[in-house]
């Protein structure tokens, strides 16, 4: 007795329909393009404005590095000579020619009124402030490190 083949399939009586083609999830939507193009626009402009900041203040990173690597090299008057040519410098390259002009005294003072107490040239002494104009001035390690700090703290922190 031959046995009817099994019907794997089920047929179904409507064959002439079209369906359509799967709806793709990329791009959700026609304004995920305008947000995509605004992401990259801030990536872009933030990259743009922190290379600017970063040309801007490259005499700060100068200035750091000529104080750290020749102050330990030079005499006590020659030190202080050079920080106080580092905060001038740091002046005159912010645009304040007029207050970079000052005599050193004037400075310092004009400077220590925007610092904290901590960290003021005032505090260092009169071997600071007038060092330069003394025929032998001698320091100790610790006044030393202390002027050199707080010319660096003030160089990384200004806002001239």
């Amino acid at each position: 007795m031959p046995t009817a083949p099994v019907q794997a399939t089920i047929d179904l009586p409507n064959k002439a329909y079209l369906l359509p083609q799967s709806i793709p999830m990329w791009p959700p939507a026609w304004w995920t393009w305008l947000v995509l193009a605004a992401i990259v626009l801030l990536i872009i402009g933030v990259v743009i404005f922190f290379y600017r900041r970063h040309q801007k203040y490259a005499y700060r990173r100068e200035a750091l590095s000529t104080i750290r690597t020749t102050s330990s090299e030079l005499v006590d008057k020659a030190c202080i000579l050079l920080c106080h040519e580092m905060i001038r410098r740091c002046l005159i390259s912010e645009g304040q020619n007029e207050i970079a002009a000052l005599p050193s005294a004037t400075l310092l003072q004009k400077i220590d009124s925007a610092m904290p107490e901590k960290h003021r040239f005032s505090a260092l002494g009169s071997d600071f402030v007038d060092g330069l104009y003394r025929d032998h001035i001698e320091l100790t390690p610790e006044q030393r490190k202390e002027m050199i700090n707080v010319t660096c703290y003030w160089i990384r922190k200004h806002h001239a």
